[in-house]
């Protein structure tokens, strides 16, 4: 686990500071970061069995790694809320992507509002 400044972890940081955008059982946390981001999976016993969830951490790997538009320089962390045992690979694959196209606008908005106030 790293620990930030004042003993807060980058997921705990990350949970209360950063840019969050949510759809069915996911939840993305972020902010940007200089250089190269980090991927933080929080994949708790509601989101299924251990084959579940590794099963979604492989996925959710090969979704960043890909072609899906990634916010570049960001550290991200993945929730899931609820149960994704019963949804399909491709589905999990297509919500995913979605939900980090809202985030890299989200954050592009977030970036915009920054810039006006400083």
């Amino acid at each position: 686990m790293v620990r930030r400044r004042g003993g807060q972890t980058l997921a705990g940081h990350l949970r209360r500071q950063g840019v969050r955008v949510s759809a069915g059982p996911w939840t993305i946390c972020a902010n940007s970061a200089p250089g190269r981001g980090r991927l933080i999976l929080a994949l708790g016993r509601a989101s299924g069995g251990a084959v579940t969830r590794s099963r979604v951490r492989r996925i959710a790997r090969e979704v960043l790694a890909g072609r899906c538009e990634r916010p570049e320089a960001a550290d991200l962390l993945l929730l899931a809320r609820s149960d994704v045992s019963r949804h399909p690979r491709r589905q999990v694959r297509g919500s995913l992507a979605e939900l980090l196209k809202r985030l890299s606008a989200a954050l592009a908005r977030h970036a915009g509002q920054g810039q006006r106030h400083a």
